[in-house]
C-alpha cells in the first residue's frame, strides 16, 4: 500500500501507556468533521518537562485521527494563517495565542493547554473543560521520546527546508535521522546510501525525499507523499555515495516552478549540481552555474544567484557590504522591498555566516572563534558558543549547534535561548564535542 504521509508516530511505538494517554486526551476534543490537514500551533518556548512533552504529543497524535495528516508549526512563524483547521497548543496557563490578519483571535474550542501540576499529574485543558492525567515518571517520558533514536549518532545536522524540521546521518551511509518540530526523532534507513535530503511538509503532501545510490544510479526516493514528478529523476553515476557520506549530508533543494521542466539541486564534494528532467524525457546532470542555493519560503522553490554578491535571508530580504570589503570588517546596508534599508557594523573579527531575521528586522549572523553573535542594526549579542559547526534556517530564527555525537540544539537567535534539544542520549559511544 503507498502511504500517503509521514504519520506523527513515524519510526517511533511509545507502548500501551501513550495510546492510553491519547485515548485520555482525545474525550476533550469536541466532534468536528475529518479534515484532509490540520495545521497544529506550538509554542516554541524553551523546553518544558519530558512528561509534559509526552502528553502534548499525545493531544497531536489524538488530532491526527480528526485529519488525514498534521503539520506542527511554530506560532512565531504563523502570522497571517487563519484557515479555519488550526489548532493551538500551549504549554503555558493561560495560553500564549496567535493573532491573525485582520485581527482574528485563535478560538478557545480549538486552543489547548498542557501544563505540570502537582504530583506528577498534567493537565490538558480544552475551552474550559479539563482532565488530568498521570503520565510516566520523567525519565521514562525521555526514555519513550527518544526510544525510536536511542543511542545512534547525529552527524552533518541540516535545516534543509524552509520548515520546521531538521536532518541528520544517523548511523552508516543509509540511515537518516528526521526531527519534525513538536514530535521525536524518528530514524529512517534507506534503501540505498543517501547524498541528499528535504523534508517537505505543505498543504499538498509530506514527504522524506531523498536522492540515494541504487545499482550505480542516483536515484530519487520518497517516504510519504509519493505522488510528485521528481521520482522520474534517475541518473548513472560513476562515484561511490557512501564514500561521500562519510564527510557531508547535502541538502535536497526542488526546482519545480515548470510543469515543463524540473529538477532538484544538491552538493557533492563542496559543488553544487542540477538534475533535471525536461519535456520529451530527457535527464540531465549537470553543475550548477550560481554561487549561491538556498532554500526558498515554498518547499519546491530554490533561491539560487550566480553572481554570489549579496546575501539572501528571511522574509526577502538582502544585505551586502556597504563601501568595504566583502564579509570582514565593514557596514553592511540590508534592504528589503517594503522596509526602509538597514545598515548593521560588522567588527573586523568577525566572520558573517548569514542573514536572518529577528521580528520584522534584519540580523546578520556572525561567528569570531567559538562566539556565535547576531548583529543588528541597534548593536549585536551572543547567541552560542560552540567550536564546531553550526547551522542556519533560512526562514525561522534557529541555529543548530551540535553539542555532543548524540545532542543537537536548536537554539534561538534573538535570546540565545535552547528552544529545542534534538537527542539520542545515553547511547554508548556518546561523546562531548568542542
Amino acid at each position: 500500500m503507498t502511504r500517503t504521509s509521514l504519520p506523527v508516530l513515524a519510526g517511533l511505538d511509545p507502548g500501551p501507556e501513550f495510546h492510553a494517554l491519547v485515548d485520555a486526551v482525545a474525550v476533550l476534543l469536541p466532534p468536528q468533521e475529518r479534515r484532509h490537514r490540520i495545521e497544529v500551533l506550538l509554542d516554541d518556548l524553551p523546553d518544558s518537562s519530558a512528561r509534559v512533552d509526552l502528553v502534548r504529543l499525545a493531544v497531536i497524535v489524538a488530532l491526527e485521527r480528526t485529519a488525514g495528516r498534521v503539520a506542527t508549526l511554530p506560532v512565531t512563524a504563523c502570522e497571517g494563517r487563519g484557515t479555519g483547521t488550526e489548532w493551538l497548543i500551549s504549554r503555558t496557563e493561560p495560553a500564549r495565542g496567535s493573532t491573525f490578519d485582520g485581527g482574528g483571535e485563535q478560538p478557545r474550542e480549538r486552543t489547548v493547554t498542557v501544563a505540570d501540576g502537582d504530583d506528577g499529574i498534567v493537565r490538558v485543558t480544552v475551552n474550559g473543560a479539563r482532565i488530568e492525567v498521570s503520565p510516566p515518571s520523567e525519565q521514562d517520558c525521555q526514555r519513550l521520546l527518544e526510544s525510536g533514536v536511542r543511542g545512534t549518532p547525529l552527524r552533518f545536522p541540516v535545516f534543509p527546508s524552509a520548515g520546521p524540521s531538521l536532518l541528520a546521518r544517523g548511523e552508516g551511509p543509509c540511515e537518516l535521522v528526521l526531527w519534525r518540530y513538536g514530535t521525536p526523532p524518528a530514524r529512517f534507513r534507506l534503501p540505498g546510501p543517501v547524498l541528499a535530503a528535504i523534508h517537505v511538509s505543505d498543504p499538498f503532501c509530506e514527504s522524506l525525499i531523498t536522492m540515494i545510490e541504487v545499482e550505480r544510479e542516483l536515484v530519487v526516493h520518497i517516504e510519504g507523499t509519493q505522488d510528485l514528478d521528481v521520482r522520474k529523476l534517475h541518473v548513472p553515476i560513476d562515484f561511490s555515495v557512501a564514500d561521500e557520506a562519510a564527510h557531508d549530508l547535502s541538502p535536497l533543494y526542488l526546482d519545480m516552478d515548470e510543469m515543463w521542466r524540473f529538477g532538484v539541486y544538491f552538493r557533492r564534494a563542496g559543488v553544487w549540481w542540477y538534475l533535471q528532467w525536461s519535456a520529451g524525457d530527457h535527464i540531465t546532470l549537470e553543475r550548477s552555474t550560481a554561487v549561491v542555493h538556498q532554500a526558498g519560503r515554498w518547499h519546491f522553490h530554490t533561491h539560487t544567484d550566480g553572481a554570489g554578491h549579496s546575501l539572501l535571508g528571511a522574509g526577502s530580504w538582502y544585505a551586502a557590504p556597504h563601501r568595504r570589503t566583502w564579509r570582514r570588517g565593514s557596514t553592511w546596508k540590508a534592504w528589503h522591498a517594503t522596509s526602509p534599508d538597514a545598515f548593521i557594523t560588522v567588527p573586523p573579527a568577525e566572520e558573517v555566516l548569514g542573514l536572518n531575521r529577528i521580528g520584522d528586522r534584519p540580523a546578520l549572523l556572525t561567528r569570531e572563534g567559538a562566539t556565535i553573535r547576531a548583529r543588528t542594526p541597534e548593536g549585536g549579542h551572543t547567541v552560542a558558543e560552540s567550536a564546531g559547526p553550526v547551522v542556519r534556517h533560512h526562514e525561522l530564527p534557529w541555529v543548530a549547534v551540535q553539542r555532543s555525537a548524540h545532542l543537537v540544539e536548536i537554539v534561538d537567535i534573538a535570546t540565545g535561548t535552547v528552544l529545542h534539544r534534538v537527542g539520542t542520549r545515553g547511547g554508548p559511544g556518546w561523546q562531548p564535542l568542542g
